[in-house]
């Protein structure tokens, strides 16, 4: 289900519902790309703890795309075709993300210009700290 909503004010924020990413959505999320399989070796950083560790990690990690898709697909239900056709997004990834993280987008409305209302936007981890932040443009109308 789409809910999407209009403009919103200058400075106005929205969030979305809690996401678990545990490892059974990551693995979820991992079988959906491995098909075809992609080619990287079967234990990595996202699915062995050893070579977690050895890359500094204190457990495997979710995928950074993961990640993204979590914030691509709050803008698409709260923005609809206003995102999804014609939106950009612009993020950079900042900390880790660990299974059994809970995961919150945020937005927050910025100025209107050229057709387009700019969002500041960025996903925070169940303690607030910021896992990907970034800039995403949406349609000003559908």
């Amino acid at each position: 289900m789409i809910e999407t909503t209009g403009t919103f004010e200058f400075g106005a924020e929205i969030k979305s519902a809690p996401y678990l990413l545990n490892e059974s959505s990551a693995d979820a999320y991992r079988r959906a790309l491995d098909s075809p399989p992609r080619r990287r070796p079967a234990k990595n950083i996202h699915t062995d703890p050893a070579a977690a560790s050895r890359a500094g990690f204190t457990a495997p990690i979710a995928a950074g795309e993961q990640t993204l898709a979590v914030i691509a697909e709050f803008l698409a239900a709260k923005f609809g075709a206003r995102f999804t056709r014609g939106g950009r997004i612009e993020v950079s990834l900042t900390r880790p993300v660990f299974y059994g993280d809970t995961l919150v987008s945020h937005a927050v409305a910025g100025r209107k210009e050229n057709g387009a209302q700019r969002l500041d936007i960025w996903v925070e981890n169940q303690i607030g700290e910021r896992v990907l932040e970034g800039v995403a443009r949406v349609r000003a109308e559908a």
